[in-house]
């Protein structure tokens, strides 16, 4: 009689700048939300990851994600200006994997706990957002969350990554960690990258035993990707072994899904 496998303990992460619905545009223009949706729906059922972050999703854009994910995967967030208003940074959990321990949204600022709020030298608000779960494979407990930096204010991209390292390491209590989304910094050189990782955080671009595909720049705005170029979209974990690393810019009938590359990544836990 043979022996079951064990569950694989192997976590796919996939980190995603939708890039928000502009009602503005126009049928066969890159940026046309109507005529992206189907491109970024077949990524993600593609992909099958365990945990996806998704970042500037506008409540008109909801229901192509809960289409695609609902069914699989718990939706966490709300919008950056309280309820269904402003864009969303949503982490997404895989139900018959995790279980949700506990959960929180809060704001980058000097008040991170005012829905709305806007930090130090940002353009608008910003928002992270972090679960702790139960991981069913492992049975260890770990944090998930997702963010978007602000795109203008040096100090708020600053602030804002010590923020977020904060509210993780009292999140965590010393379990592992993933941290995904879009930071508006190059990785590898910028102050908030510096932030986290002093904090404890590896990037999976460094890390990782193997690169899936070309090394490119993580905003190619819906042009070529740049191989060698700013990575701006990150996945930092702590406690992980990064096993795969990959940005691409999947393409459906010659269309993409964003102005942003596809990040993702195989993690397993390295503790017991």
């Amino acid at each position: 009689m043979s022996v079951p496998d064990a569950p694989s303990q192997t976590l796919t992460i996939l980190t995603q700048n939708i890039r928000y619905h502009d009602a503005g545009t126009s049928p066969g223009e890159a940026d046309h939300w109507p005529e992206r949706a189907p491109v970024l729906a077949h990524l993600l059922r593609e992909a099958g990851a365990d945990v996806v972050g998704t970042q500037e999703v506008l409540a008109s854009q909801l229901p192509v994600l809960d289409e695609v994910l609902g069914e699989t995967h718990e939706r966490l967030g709300t919008g950056r200006e309280g309820g269904g208003r402003g864009e969303h940074n949503l982490l997404w959990l895989r139900r018959e994997r995790f279980e949700v321990l506990d959960w929180d949204q809060f704001w980058l600022s000097e008040q991170p706990d005012r829905i709305g709020s806007v930090g130090w030298d940002a353009h608008c608000p910003r928002i992270a957002v972090w679960a702790r779960v139960r991981d069913r494979a492992s049975g260890q407990e770990l944090v998930l969350a997702v963010t978007h930096l602000d795109h203008a204010g040096h100090v708020a991209r600053e602030k804002g990554a010590g923020l977020v390292a904060q509210r993780l390491r009292e999140a965590s209590g010393g379990a592992p960690v993933v941290l995904m989304g879009d930071f508006n910094a190059a990785g590898g050189e910028s102050t908030p990258w510096r932030v986290l990782r002093d904090a404890g955080l590896e990037d999976a671009h460094d890390t990782a035993v193997a690169h899936e595909g070309e090394d490119i720049g993580t905003f190619p705005d819906y042009g070529e990707p740049e191989a060698g170029g700013i990575r701006i979209d990150w996945i930092l974990s702590r406690g992980f072994a990064v096993e795969e690393y990959a940005a691409r810019v999947p393409m459906l009938e010659g269309r993409a899904a964003s102005d942003h590359a596809t990040v993702t990544a195989r993690l397993r836990p390295t503790g017991g």
